[in-house]
């Protein structure tokens, strides 16, 4: 099993992305520090009149080639600069 295929139960699809929970977002993070894939992208994902529409105040990873740093940077947005209001958390992966 993939470990997007063990998440897709957890979240949402939209637009092609994964939405996770940020709670959930950290536990994805937790399972990929270990499988070297670099994070490329952070999209962020609020309600809007009882829809879900994406943040613009997503982060970009893409200068960092490093698998963990790119990990590292990721959960402290998540964990410290989350936006208020978000609702959701998405990933750009390089798998």
């Amino acid at each position: 099993m993939k470990l997007i295929d063990k998440y897709q139960e957890t979240g949402i699809i939209k637009a092609g992305e994964l939405l996770l929970s940020p709670i959930d977002a950290l536990e994805f993070i937790k399972e990929i520090v270990d499988k070297e894939i670099l994070i490329l992208g952070v999209n962020l994902w609020c309600y809007v009149d009882n829809k879900i529409a994406e943040n613009p105040g997503s982060l970009d990873l893409s200068e960092i080639d490093n698998p963990q740093k790119s990990v590292f940077v990721a959960k402290k947005f998540i964990t410290q600069y989350l936006p208020e209001g978000t609702a959701f958390v998405s990933f750009v992966l390089d798998e």
